[in-house]
């Protein structure tokens, strides 16, 4: 009789131990399957009720960034984008008349997911123009930044001539880095 409770005892623990646990465990983690893949269809569906409004907000977010596109210099290699920082400011410095004595590509720098696109130029001139010439770099459709001037007045001995200024003028621009992911 002590034998036979003890073999019910073994054989009943070994049941629960080999089959109503696992299977009690593994409903379990089915339940949360269930649930964690109802709430995934939930925020699905949510998304999807929402749809038109997500797709204008991406649209309208797509046209920002061409927007902004459009302040960066052209060319998407740092030697294009200095060619195109070279034309501007010749072309804004001729419209006033200026001469650009000489002018230096600088070391690109970088700059959060951009590269910045120094040139150095030096140019004489008077005060007024030099006021103007600047005026029309930081007023430019691209985004251009004057991080440095350094500027020499000339003394002339004429009294009603202007004073000639030498100045030169580190001009950035723009572009953005390809290689921001890494």
């Amino acid at each position: 009789m002590v034998l036979g409770i003890g073999i019910a005892a073994v054989f009943s623990m070994g049941i629960y131990t080999f089959v109503i646990k696992p299977v009690h465990t593994s409903r379990a983690k089915i339940k949360t399957d269930i649930e964690r893949k109802r709430d995934f269809i939930h925020r699905y569906k949510e998304i999807f009720k929402n749809k038109k409004i997500i797709d204008a907000r991406v649209k309208e977010l797509e046209g920002k960034g061409q927007q902004m596109a459009s302040y960066l210099l052209s060319g998407d290699k740092p030697s294009l984008a200095a060619a195109d920082l070279q034309n501007i400011l010749q072309g804004a410095g001729g419209e006033l008349g200026l001469t650009i004595d000489s002018v230096k590509v600088l070391d690109l720098r970088k700059i959060d997911i951009f590269y910045q696109i120094p040139l150095e130029i030096s140019l004489k001139t008077e005060a007024r123009k030099l006021r103007d010439f600047i005026y029309r770099i930081e007023s430019s459709a691209k985004f251009l930044t004057v991080p440095k001037l350094r500027m020499r007045v000339i003394k002339n001995n004429i009294q009603h001539e202007p004073e000639v200024i030498e100045a030169r003028i580190e001009t950035a621009g723009y572009i953005l880095r390809t290689d921001s992911g890494k």
